[in-house]
């Protein structure tokens, strides 16, 4: 049956069919659900770039990241308008409406993508028997669900539209549900399908209010895989190799995205490298279900292998960096020393293999699309490890830091250019977004300083990176989040878009503000900021001469917008209000639609 069915129709998330299925009683808040909605917070952890930004850029310069604040209250304006029951609440689905499959051509498709893409960076699924239970009838619904709400991130327009869906966001929602109401009914009985199946949940996310989001689903996969020890030595166990293989790959996997996820959202580490001896995976580990003769599933490739192998060693490194400069109570060891660190990532460098060094891209998509990806993670690493503490006034041991900083921003942005030159960017792997991400923050904190030639450039370079941004975000919903708050920013730093004075852009009142600054200096660094980043809205190839955005090729969903024009009402910027500008977008609450020609950006 077809996601169209007459049968799953009412609760279908596509368009055509807007009428939810909304509860006939709705009761009006209490006092103490409107006081605990106000009470409401985003957190940002110290990791997150994000954090790093509002800390350090948002604010008059002269200041430093440390302490770093955490907790960002919603602005009463927002959350009022979020206590309205603005939006319909819908049933939850029918366990035979959950059972519902697409046609065998449009799994054919889907799965095929699914392990060209999604399976080499996380091989959670035994290919073979996958393979023998799809063909026999009886493949794991769960388990097809969850393949497939990663699989729409990656596929091309024309399978949407003939899977019956309106855009990506419906097709992946779609299968989300399904996938969730199967897991909450407790229907997938096989141990290792259901750690593949909320392992690939982790790859959901809907927006920052989100409450079942990618934290929310890989917490689960690792606390289920802790639950059968996978986290646990097999040497003296009577599982087949098979298994005991296929145990270490689904561990491997859920450790990985842990490491990546953490540093991403600023979240603490759930895995503890002092509570594991599984042991370590092997090419054999990756091999023994390979599948050389079937047209539904491409065969394993060295560099695919590589890849998967590379990644874990270095996400150990990157839970150290997490751990070592990052959490509130880090351990004084050696292990977490800032030069221990660099060290063991030069070294995890050194020795890569061929098909995982450095090498001109193509669009095929092979061994040199795959380095791409983990150079740019490596790449990354450097900037967690040594970006700026302050915009000005380094020690020489942070100067030194502040050069590998920018020198890794400059290879992500040059990485992301070659991507896009290619046409690949839209296949890359979701680690890339922080990456990318990462490397703006660090243009951006260039961008504030005095050298008139450094500042330049790396305007050029930030709007590289916002660009990658904007294609990352027709697959990744989170690259739209991210883009809209940097354009966001940019604006107010430049008093662009506004009637505000570039004098009048930054509210002295921020946490980190310089409280000898006066308003004569505040006006000409903020002046010189303008300067630096004229031609960031009028010279980008993406936005139109006024500062909105440009239509993009493809097909993509921009969520209502919050009270655009009311943005630019006030004198200052608040760095709370910046930050709560840049996520009210997503939040679940229509605040109407928004300005024609903006995009809401």
């Amino acid at each position: 049956m077809t996601p169209q069915s007459n049968e799953a129709a009412q609760y279908s998330t596509q368009p055509q069919n807007p009428e939810p299925i909304v509860q006939p009683d709705f009761q009006p808040q209490t006092q103490s659900n409107l006081s605990q909605v106000k009470d409401r917070s985003y957190f940002l952890g110290d990791s997150s770039s994000l954090s790093y930004i509002v800390e350090l850029i948002c604010t008059p310069r002269g200041g430093v990241s440390e302490p770093v604040k955490v907790h960002y209250p919603i602005p009463a304006s927002i959350v009022d308008r979020a206590v309205a029951p603005s939006r319909p609440q819908i049933e939850p689905l029918r366990l035979q409406d959950a059972l519902t499959l697409p046609s065998k051509d449009i799994m054919d498709r889907l799965i095929y993508i699914f392990f060209d893409t999604v399976h080499p960076p996380w091989p959670v699924v035994d290919k073979r028997l996958f393979l023998q239970s799809y063909k026999a009838g009886q493949a794991s619904t769960l388990l097809l669900h969850a393949m497939f709400v990663v699989t729409y991130i990656f596929c091309e327009e024309d399978l949407i539209k003939d899977a019956g869906f309106s855009d990506r966001v419906a097709a992946r929602k779609h299968h989300y549900l399904r996938a969730k109401t199967l897991y909450d009914v407790d229907h997938e009985t096989d141990r290792d399908l259901l750690a593949a199946s909320l392992h690939l949940l982790g790859f959901w996310w809907n927006g920052p209010d989100d409450q079942k989001d990618a934290w929310f689903w890989l917490g689960c996969a690792t606390s289920y895989a802790q639950s059968l020890g996978l986290h646990r030595s097999t040497v003296t166990s009577r599982l087949s190799p098979e298994k005991r293989a296929l145990r270490k790959r689904i561990w491997w996997s859920i450790y990985t995205r842990d490491r990546h996820t953490a540093a991403c959202l600023g979240k603490p580490c759930r895995i503890r490298d002092e509570d594991c001896d599984i042991e370590l995976p092997t090419e054999a580990d990756l091999y023994y279900d390979d599948v050389t003769d079937d047209p539904l599933i491409p065969p394993q490739n060295e560099h695919q292998t590589a890849f998967f192998l590379e990644m874990r060693k270095a996400a150990e490194i990157l839970g150290d960096i997490v751990i070592g400069e990052f959490s509130p109570r880090r351990i004084a060891s050696e292990r977490y020393e800032v030069a221990n660190l660099k060290r063991r990532l030069e070294e995890w460098e050194v020795q890569l293999p061929k098909c995982m060094q450095i090498a001109p891209l193509d669009e095929t998509r092979g061994s040199a699309f795959w380095a791409t990806q983990l150079h740019m993670a490596y790449q990354n690493y450097f900037i967690l490890l040594f970006r700026p503490k302050a915009i000005h006034d380094l020690s020489p041991a942070q100067v030194e830091g502040d050069i590998m900083a920018r020198r890794a921003a400059d290879t992500i942005t040059r990485m992301t250019e070659d991507l896009i030159a290619v046409g690949t960017l839209r296949y890359v792997q979701m680690h890339i977004i922080p990456a990318v991400f990462g490397a703006l923050s660090i243009h951006t904190l260039v961008i504030c300083r005095k050298d008139p030639i450094r500042r330049q450039l790396a305007g050029n370079k930030s709007r590289q990176c916002i660009l990658a941004l904007s294609e990352l975000a027709k697959s990744w919903p989170i690259g739209l989040w991210i883009m809209k708050f940097f354009v966001n920013l940019f604006r107010r730093l430049t008093g662009q878009g506004s009637a505000v004075s570039a004098g009048s852009i930054v509210d002295v009142t921020s946490r980190i503000a310089r409280a000898n600054e006066d308003n004569a200096s505040q006006e000409a660094r903020s002046q010189n900021l303008a300067e630096a980043l004229n031609g960031f809205n009028q010279q980008a190839s993406f936005f139109n001469g006024d500062g909105s955005m440009m239509e993009q090729p493809g097909d993509m969903l921009y969520s209502d917008q919050f009270g655009f024009d009311s943005f630019w009402a006030e004198d200052t910027i608040d760095v709370d209000l910046l930050l709560q500008h840049g996520l009210c977008p997503l939040l679940p609450t229509n605040f109407g639609p928004a300005p024609p020609g903006s995009l809401g950006l």
